[in-house]
Formats: C-alpha cells, structure tokens, sequence
C-alpha cells in the first residue's frame, strides 16, 4: 500500500512539473519559478483542497473516489494512458501473486508454429520464461545471465553489452521498454518481484534510473523493430503480443517478417527452416 501511495504521488508531481501553466488556464506571473504547474493550481483545476492534494502527493492519502481521480485527470490533461495508469495506481493493493505457471505444452507448440519467426515467452514482470530455435539461432551469442533471475528482458537491456550492439536504435528501445514497465507499474505494485526488479535497475543503471524518472508510460502497441546481426545485417521485424487468457501473467511475443520478402528469407535460412 505504501509504495502504491508514494509512485502515486510521484505519478502526479511528474505531470504537475509537466504542464505549462497556459496550456492549463493559468496566466504565468513574471516571477514565476516554478516548473509546470503550482500544487494550488491543480486543486483549484481539480476543485480539491490545498492540504488534500499536498497530502495525496506525499503519499499520505488512501481510498481516493473515481470521481476525484476522473478530475485530477482533466486538470493534469492527462492522456488516456496515464488517466488509466493513475486509476490503477489508486486502486486496492494487489494481493501477492502465486508464482507463474509453467509454459503449457500448447503454448511450445504455438513457439514451434511460428517459426521462422521468433516466438517467446514473457510474463508482467518482463521474465523470459520459453523462447522457439530462432531465438536461439539470432542470438546464439548472446552472453547468458549467470542468475536466472536476470534472465529478464528490461535487465538485459541495460546490463547486457550486447544488446546495445544489435540493437542501432538502443536509446529508443530503451526508453520505450522502460514506459511499458511504468505502465506495468499500477497492477504490480503488490508484487514482490516487480519492485525489486526496479528497485535493482534503479540502484545499478544510471540510464533506466533517467528514463523511471521521466514517469512516461507508454502501453503495447505492436510496431517494428531494428536488429543488426553479424551475418544478416540489419534487418527490420515487425512485432506483435498474444496474450495467454488462461494466464494473465504470460504473454507471446512474437518477431516475424512479412511472409515472401527478403528478411523471411533470411531468417529461414540462418534456422535452417
């Protein structure tokens, strides 16, 4: 509950500190020093009280109503992303989830019917949990975690050299990869190993710990992505998430090339497909 009340507030500060004054209603005096709004605008904007909201950013404040959510919402003009991920940050704390089911054997064979293409397993805490041969095959180099707990894929991304190689566009990607583990944030704050993942990325990647405290989120949307491979070169996938509906925790994430075109190809031949 209180680290659910303490990323709340912070949530709100960021987008406070965000919001030109202007854009909200509000004529910026001369002497203005502060960035983005004034707690007291927000309440006013909000129709809340001073001391409330100032309690509600310090984490002091529990058992917030939708219809007051749904206000700080309009006065902080917050996406429909951020609205739902301030809903879900005020929301009852999550009970302590069992551990991750195991890979069924329907969801290997889904691994196996999508190759050439690459199929893996990962859960809401970004764990890899299963991946199919081409997973193998396009990063066979890849240095292998000693603890399998770092077997994570926001881990390797910013303590593994190796991805900073093959991926050209790695600032983006991890940026991107961080918004998606805010989103995440909400539904997890109960959860043991998603706040020590952050916890560990906070207190060893200087990068992540910019990028956590910017409080942008972003939810999945399916895209493309760059890779650079020592004997395909770059090469560009597209990439799309299937979620497992009778594990919430789990979800398939695939990498494919558009059937016919020369990246197919070569993932076909580099798994021998």
């Amino acid at each position: 509950m209180e680290a659910r009340r303490r990323e709340l507030g912070d949530f709100l500060r960021s987008r406070r500190n965000r919001l030109a004054p202007q854009d909200a209603g509000f004529t910026p005096g001369p002497r203005r020093r502060t960035p983005g709004l004034r707690r007291e605008e927000v309440a006013a904007a909000a129709d809340v009280s001073l001391t409330w909201y100032t309690w509600l950013e310090q984490g002091r404040v529990s058992g917030v109503s939708r219809q007051v959510l749904d206000s700080l919402a309009r006065a902080l003009r917050l996406s429909d992303a951020e609205h739902r991920h301030l809903l879900e940050l005020a929301g009852d704390p999550a009970a302590e989830p069992a551990a991750p089911a195991a890979v069924t054997c329907e969801i290997r064979d889904l691994l196996r019917m999508v190759e050439p293409n690459l199929g893996h397993v990962v859960t809401r805490c970004f764990d890899l949990v299963a991946w199919n041969a081409p997973v193998d095959a396009l990063f066979r180099d890849m240095p292998r975690p000693p603890a399998a707990e770092d077997l994570n894929v926001v881990w390797l991304m910013f303590h593994n050299p190796w991805m900073r190689d093959r991926f050209p566009e790695w600032e983006a990607e991890a940026r991107r990869l961080t918004a998606l583990v805010r989103n995440e944030a909400g539904r997890q704050a109960g959860n043991p190993r998603f706040q020590r993942l952050v916890d560990r990325l906070n207190a060893t990647s200087p990068e992540f710990r910019a990028f956590w405290a910017s409080h942008d989120i972003t939810p999945f949307t399916p895209s493309e992505r760059r890779f650079r491979h020592p004997a395909l070169g770059e090469i560009t996938l597209r990439f799309m998430k299937i979620n497992v509906e009778n594990d919430p925790d789990q979800s398939v994430l695939v990498h494919y090339a558009p059937p016919g075109s020369a990246t197919a190809a070569a993932l076909a031949r580099l798994t021998g497909a």
